[in-house]
């Protein structure tokens, strides 16, 4: 048991080192923390605006598709809920002259 705990603490020691490097080439490949982020959305605000827009309008376009379709089941509801009142009576009726 003793010898696994070495070996655990032996590769935890060296994840840290390699951790270590790689946050270090990290920064170096990325470095935004010296550069205000406010000037990449001044220079994407225009695309962003349109995209949004036409997601609105997706959207709007989807929703006016769903409440007609709602309308259309309810009304179709209905018209089934009617006819099978009607073959009730009739069936009632069938029934009741035998």
């Amino acid at each position: 048991m003793k010898i696994i705990k070495i070996v655990k603490r032996i590769l935890f020691g060296t994840q840290e080192i390699i951790w270590f490097f790689v946050h270090g080439i990290e920064d170096w490949l990325y470095p935004y923390c010296d550069r205000p982020v406010e000037y990449l959305n001044d220079y994407y605000d225009d695309d962003s605006a349109d995209e949004i827009n036409f997601l609105k309008i997706q959207m709007e376009s989807a929703n006016e598709r769903i409440q007609r379709l709602q309308n259309e089941m309810l009304h179709v509801q209905s018209t089934v809920d009617t006819l099978t009142d009607k073959r009730k009576i009739t069936i009632k009726s069938k029934n009741e002259s035998k």
